[in-house]
């Protein structure tokens, strides 16, 4: 069945490589993001670089880290990234300022698209390949039902007219940033756009046709098909928008939505379909046990889009479209927001149809009748206290604000301070802000209008030095309030910022040589990192001190013939790492070793 609900994915399994590939490169789109859940894309593909075996080393995820950072963009609606929960802060969170583009929708409305476009190659580099995921739910750990749909295919000679709508959505993304953008996430979002234009995609099993369709953009929107019978899944509707779907269908069969929605639509509107649904709240598992939510995290609520049609047409065909569009006005009928969705065509009797969505095997179980009796009127102040929090979120977003970074009186540490006029934040009681890369403990108060010099957000360590910068709103409503994060453009970042993040994971001597093994692409690096090994670092530590002759330089030999481009990673991170001599991670032997590689390097 099409939309199963036993049928269940893990977020990063998008990640995994077909067989015989590598992954490359990746573009993803989203409305809303969760830093912590983005920093776990490297460490996933470093999990599956050492064969999904144990946790993977910290120092192996420092490397995937700076790796992929440079392969991995993601776009999001400013305004809309998320204060990471962590225990404790993460320096690493500054290798997130490169991968995150801040956008926004020029007609007023929000970027609200969720797509994933990966890029395979051969361990060569001769083919390439390119797995589409089309969501309906943001980079986030919310756990609400979700639909996703994966796509694979090849990258054929000619342009696919069916494609063109997807080449044109990534071939713009670069215009729709709200800040400047590195010419090299340019070329990124262009060469995708190229080449997805291109890709002969594999139909999942029982469709026969495919399309994409993006709502609000002329010449590439989506009109319902004149069908029998129909089924919509929408967390967010609107009586006009729902409406509008309803003239295409005789019968519209089901509404399927959060309860909360249903209640604030007209009873006219409700009355149109022959059932009202949402989400059992008593459904937790399949087999009704309660299971530990720490191994198995229980999916609540609704944040899935989709509609069925079903059509005739010398024998029952179903139409399936999904993606980031809800059934409100925003979506379809102003078309503000800048959506995606991806259509599918196959025959009722071999990928189900509405029935089959509504019985046992299907949704059946998991919804009940949406009850009008039971209709409660809406909380008036906390609905005002929504408005304002999202008004003064808008606000921030769209005033000019930079950060300053500037050598503190204290040795070692850095000062940020905020610059730009901040708005009048009406029915915000209080407002403060930081960087994601400390605590909130550090927050400081973030009063309205100009600040003569700027706002000082405080002295930090370089490692901690970003422009991921986090703000806090309360209002009068103990129920309401918002916290976010603005990439704000920065200046004056020290030289050794990135010497001091890693130097936050390199700790020492040994954890130099293990990282350096990894750079090296020793197969039997992993065997390296178990404490007491005969071969460890450690012991190649000791044989380097007392002046014996390691490996290393039969290591750094066979990099240089096979794979020069790696020591000229390694040449980068001895010039980073030797630049603090007080905190010396780098054996003084290796240096007297590497400078036998060092004019080499230059003719790399």
């Amino acid at each position: 069945m099409m939309l199963n609900p036993s049928a269940r994915s893990l977020y990063t399994s998008a990640l995994t490589p077909p067989p015989g590939m590598v992954f490359d490169e990746a573009l993803a789109t989203t409305f809303s993001m969760d830093p912590a859940l983005l920093l776990e894309t490297p460490v996933y593909l470093a999990l599956m670089a050492a064969d999904g075996q144990g946790d993977p080393d910290p120092l192996s995820v420092l490397e995937a880290m700076r790796r992929y950072a440079k392969a991995i963009s993601v776009y999001v609606q400013k305004g809309r990234i998320q204060v990471p929960r962590v225990a404790k802060p993460n320096p690493l969170f500054g290798y997130l300022e490169g991968m995150v583009i801040e956008v926004g929708a020029p007609k007023g409305g929000v970027f609200h698209p969720k797509i994933w476009a990966i890029r395979f190659v051969d361990p060569d580099g001769r083919g390439a390949m390119y797995r589409l995921v089309v969501l309906t739910r943001n980079m986030t750990t919310d756990p609400s039902w979700d639909l996703s749909l994966q796509l694979e295919g090849a990258i054929g000679r000619r342009k696919a007219a069916q494609n063109k709508p997807l080449a044109h959505f990534f071939k713009t993304l670069p215009e729709l940033a709200t800040g400047a953008m590195d010419k090299a996430r340019q070329a990124q979002a262009h060469r995708f756009s190229e080449e997805l234009h291109r890709v002969v995609w594999e139909l999942p099993e029982g469709f026969g046709e495919l399309a994409f369709y993006l709502p609000g953009t002329k010449g590439y929107e989506w009109r319902p098909p004149p069908a029998n019978r129909m089924a919509v899944i929408s967390p967010f509707c609107a009586d006009e928008a729902l409406r509008s779907l309803v003239k295409e269908t005789k019968a519209p069969v089901a509404l399927i939505s959060r309860p909360e929605t249903l209640s604030g639509l007209h009873k006219e509107t409700l009355a149109l379909f022959s059932q009202c649904l949402h989400l059992d709240e008593a459904a937790e598992t399949e087999d009704g046990e309660a299971l530990n939510p720490a191994d198995h995290p229980r999916a609540t609520g609704l944040h899935a889009k989709a509609y069925l049609f079903e059509t005739r047409h010398y024998t029952d065909f179903t139409h399936l479209v999904m993606g980031s569009a809800n059934a409100t006005n925003a979506a379809f009928q102003a078309s503000n927001n800048i959506e995606i969705l991806v259509g599918l065509v196959g025959r009722r009797s071999k990928v189900g149809g509405i029935d089959a969505l509504l019985g046992d095997y299907g949704l059946g179980e998991y919804l009940v009748t949406f009850d009008c009796a039971g209709d409660s009127e809406g909380d008036s102040e906390k609905q005002e206290a929504e408005e304002c929090v999202e008004a003064a979120r808008r606000s921030i977003s769209e005033a000019e604000l930079s950060i300053t970074c500037a050598a503190a009186l204290k040795d070692d540490l850095w000062a940020l301070t905020l610059s730009g006029r901040i708005p009048p934040l009406d029915g915000i009681v209080s407002a403060a802000v930081w960087p994601i890369t400390v605590l909130s403990d550090l927050a400081v108060n973030l009063p309205a209008g100009e600040v003569d010099g700027g706002i000082a957000l405080g002295a930090f360590s370089a490692s901690s030095a970003t422009g991921l910068i986090a703000f806090a709103l309360t209002t009068r409503h103990p129920d309401v309030s918002a916290r976010f994060v603005l990439n704000l453009p920065v200046t004056g970042l020290p030289d050794e910022r990135n010497a001091a993040i890693l130097q936050t994971m390199i700790r020492n001597q040994e954890g130099f040589i293990r990282y350096l093994l990894l750079l090296l692409g020793n197969d039997a690096a992993g065997a390296l990192f178990g404490a007491g090994s005969g071969t460890g670092p450690a012991k190649w530590l000791l044989r380097m001190a007392e002046g014996e002759d390691v490996p290393l330089l039969e290591e750094l030999t066979r990099a240089f013939s096979r794979y020069p481009e790696r020591l000229s990673e390694i040449s980068g991170l001895v010039r980073e790492l030797s630049r603090d001599t007080r905190n010396a991670v780098v054996p003084e032997r290796f240096l007297k070793l590497w400078s036998v590689f060092e004019t080499a390097v230059g003719g790399v």
